[in-house]
Parts: C-alpha cells; structure tokens; sequence
C-alpha cells in the first residue's frame, strides 16, 4: 500500500503540469486496480449502479470472515488541488444534508464496526512547502510510531501520505471550523490528523520493550481482523493528532469488542463473494452497491491441524 501511495504521489504532482489531470475516480480505480494484481485472495467489484450521493462514499471494504465478523470501512476520496486545499470536501450531500461528509457519516456507525473515513489524494513537486523535503511543514508528522520527526523518521517518508486516510469524523470537524475561505481546506490543516493509508491495517511496533502492553489483553495480538478492528476504533474514537500518532499504544487500552462486527452481510455483498471478481451486476434492488467499488478481503480459514 506504500508503494500505490508512492506511485499516487507521483501521478497527482504530475497532474499539476498544464493540460494534464488525473481526478478522484481515475487515481482510485488505478489504485483498487493495483491492489487487485499484488493482493492475493482480494476480490474487487465495480458497479454500473453508482450509489454515491446516497452514501457519501467512493468505495467501502469489507474486512473478516464469517467466522470472526466483518468490519466495514467506507471511504470517501479527495485530491489535492494546484492551490495546495482539498476544496471538493464543500461537495453538497444527500436530502437535506450540508455536505457530503455529513451523508457518510450518518451511514456509518463504529458501534457496529462500520467507519467512516477520507482518503486524500496528494502529490506535489519536493520543496513547495519547504526547500529540500516534500513535506508540507507546520503540519503535525503523525508517521512515525516511535515520535520522530519526518525529517528523523525510519518508518515512514512524506510520499506515503500520497493516500493519507483520516477519519471522517475529524475532517468534519476540521471543515466546520469557522476560518477563512483561503485557509479553510488547506492541506496542512487536515494532514496533521492524518497518517499513510497503510495504517489503517496496523500501525508498525513503536517500542519493542513495551511490546506486551501494546494489546488490550482481550485482544489476539496474532489475529489480523482483531488488529485492523482495534486500528480503526482508535483512529476514529481518539482522533487528530494524538489518536493517529499514539495509536500503536493506544491499543493496548482500547477492548475490542468482536460482537459489534457484521455476521450477516449485505445481500450485495454476499452476491459479490459468489460471482467472478470483476464487473458486479445485480440482479435486484437489494444486491443495489451502496458505493461504486467494494473490495471483500476475506481471511483464508485456517487449515486444521493433521492428527498424529
């Protein structure tokens, strides 16, 4: 995922030349298309039935098995413009809501394992906001599980935030913040309560001494769903600066709680585990996409042991 974000980067600092663009869904189809070809056992659907005014997302994933729940994660996808501000998170929502992050919000529910979030799209030439880095300085490096700074930094380096997620609950926070016009979608302002989309399925050890206490003891430190569950719910119920970058020890504070997740999927999502990864079509109302892109990753059950 690391290396899709560096590959973004690259594509939206490209785009800034004169008569080149790439927007949201091209970079995301790019992106979920990449990640089909390098992810074994991950199916990606794509619908004709585009569902996003209705649920505020570009694509949702669906993470776990039956055997231990699901977790849903939608995202909403945003691209950095040439004047360095997200300023489509104006977008309008759905019925009578203000705007588009409102819409996703109100479809999800972490209570229920279901999150909300942003990814943003980002890419600039090194040294536009300070000479000799790609960073974008005075927002906060949340990268780094050990607190270094970027510059110090061995885990991460800017062009990882090429998709930088973020929860949707602070970027509505952050845009409702009364500020000025110029300065209310800037980059910085959103990027200091953000981290390379990658940790959203783990934040990387930041103390091998405290290893141990990184985990909630109700948590299997060995089962993958229980640490992206537990990544999530520290993302979104901490929040900013704090959240993102103290997350790794933030787990081990934070149960959880394997009951809220999903053990009757969607009728769509279930149409889609039995068809052919690809193009998905329903055959009703209730097989119906909520987002235009759903990606299933499923655990592979675990082999049973061989009796001796």
């Amino acid at each position: 995922m690391d290396t899709a974000a560096i590959e973004t980067w690259g594509r939206i600092e490209f785009g800034r030349l004169p008569g080149r663009r790439f927007d949201e869904t091209a970079v995301t189809d790019n992106l979920l298309f990449t990640l089909q070809n390098q992810v074994p056992g991950l199916l990606t659907y794509q619908s004709n039935q585009v569902q996003e005014r209705n649920s505020g997302a570009d694509w949702e994933w669906w993470i776990g098995d039956d055997q231990a729940g699901w977790i849903c994660l939608r995202i909403q996808a945003k691209r950095v413009y040439e004047d360095n501000t997200y300023r489509m998170l104006k977008h309008r929502g759905a019925g009578e809501d203000a705007f588009q992050y409102d819409t996703l919000i109100k479809g999800c529910n972490p209570d229920q394992a279901r999150y909300a979030f942003h990814v943003f799209y980002n890419g600039w030439p090194e040294g536009t906001f300070e000479e000799g880095t790609y960073w974008a300085p005075p927002a906060q490096w949340n990268a780094c599980p050990g607190l270094s700074s970027y510059k110090d930094c061995k885990h991460a380096e800017p062009r990882h935030y090429g998709c930088a997620i973020i929860s949707t609950l602070d970027v509505k926070k952050l845009s409702d913040i009364a500020a000025p016009a110029a300065a209310r979608f800037r980059v910085q302002r959103y990027l200091s309560a953000a981290v390379p989309w990658s940790y959203a399925f783990g934040f990387p050890p930041w103390d091998s001494k405290r290893g141990e206490e990184r985990w909630h003891p109700r948590l299997d430190r060995g089962d993958w769903v229980d640490r992206v569950h537990g990544t999530l719910d520290v993302l979104t119920r901490r929040g900013g600066a704090r959240g993102a970058r103290d997350a790794s020890g933030h787990l081990g504070e934070i149960p959880v709680d394997r009951d809220q997740r999903t053990f009757e999927l969607p009728p769509y999502v279930e149409a889609m585990r039995r068809s052919t990864p690809g193009r998905f079509e329903p055959a009703s109302e209730d097989e119906a996409p909520t987002a235009p892109q759903t990606v299933i990753i499923e655990r592979k059950p675990k082999r049973a042991r061989k009796r001796k």
